[in-house]
């Protein structure tokens, strides 16, 4: 195992760990915006903006997890259906793919980040970049791990499924 599979695994194993602990964080407010609204008639008004943004960050940080675990949807019963050549090469073609629109994915949520400094969110007041840098940073996750499970992959001679 080369270190950037080694790399792949944490990242994948810090991914679940991470998503765990914002699902938590999302289900507490949650549970304390349901309880406060009902036995005391209103709630603070950043327990909304901090469950939608503690889910848009598990969503996007929990995605290597998924990737990593083969939790993802995948089609392929037409590859499966190649001799071992065309699948190697659909896999190759594949991982290219996803790193390709992952990498534009990174790039262009790192530029929304950068001009959402200045803006602050309506309830908690933090900067809109904050939020917003869970794109990039959840991308880059799941680039490491689509580029390490295909070395994996394709170094053990393993087909999945």
């Amino acid at each position: 195992m080369n270190s950037l599979e080694r790399l792949s695994r944490w990242v994948g194993l810090f991914s679940l760990w991470l998503g765990g602990l914002l699902l938590m964080i999302n289900i507490g407010d949650i549970v304390m915006g349901v309880v406060l609204r009902y036995f005391c008639h209103a709630a603070p008004i950043w327990t909304e903006e901090l469950a939608r943004f503690s889910l848009v960050w598990m969503v996007l940080i929990g995605a290597a997890a998924a990737f990593l675990n083969g939790d993802q949807m995948s089609i392929d019963f037409v590859v499966n259906a190649l001799p071992p050549r065309g699948k190697a090469f659909c896999r190759f073609l594949s991982a290219a793919v996803q790193v390709a629109v992952l990498g534009v994915m990174v790039w262009f949520g790192a530029q929304n980040v950068m001009g959402g400094w200045k803006m602050k969110t309506m309830a908690l007041g933090v900067p809109k970049a904050v939020p917003l840098t869970a794109v990039p940073v959840g991308m880059a996750m799941l680039m490491v791990v689509v580029v390490g499970k295909y070395l994996h992959d394709s170094g053990s001679g393993r087909e999945k499924r």
